[in-house]
């Protein structure tokens, strides 16, 4: 019998992992790793704009309520209501403003008078405006992820 080696099943096996495994297991971790890291920026992204509805929503409401509580025949477009320097007029119905607390947040407040909303006063005879509408706006900057708008409208009745 002539031995000119050991056979492979005879072969002693030897502990260890080979070099294909370590690259397998590395793909695998790495993509993992990428998955992870794309979930915090996304969870991260979402939280910011969701803090920034939070803020242009307060603030929206914080506006409406200010205009609500003038009443109707207070609700005008004017220094009594809308102060210099917070605000600015831009015309007979739009009032703007800034939101320091957005990335270059502006704000626009539009009073109109309601046309489908007009009733007849009794005594006259003639159309009078029942309804006004408020529409508040905000709008703020930032990354293109991070970049919106919130707007709100409601309607206050002139109750004579």
């Amino acid at each position: 019998m002539r031995v000119l080696g050991l056979s492979s099943a005879r072969r002693p096996r030897r502990a260890g992992v080979t070099i294909i495994e370590v690259l397998a297991a590395t793909a695998i971790l790495g993509i993992g790793l990428v998955g992870v890291g794309s979930m915090v920026t996304y969870g991260v992204i979402s939280h910011r704009k969701s803090v920034n509805y939070t803020i242009a929503a307060a603030r929206a409401t914080q506006e409406i309520e200010r205009i609500r509580d003038a009443g109707y025949l207070g609700a005008q477009i004017g220094t009594a209501l809308f102060p210099s320097p917070t605000y600015t007029i831009l015309s007979a119905t739009q009032v703007a403003f800034t939101v320091p607390e957005l990335r270059n947040g502006q704000g626009r407040i539009t009073l109109s008078e309601d046309a489908e909303a007009q009733a007849i006063d009794p005594d006259t005879g003639l159309p009078y405006g029942n309804l006004k509408q408020v529409q508040v706006q905000i709008s703020w900057g930032g990354s293109r992820n991070l970049q919106g708008s919130y707007r709100v409208a409601t309607l206050i009745a002139n109750r004579p």
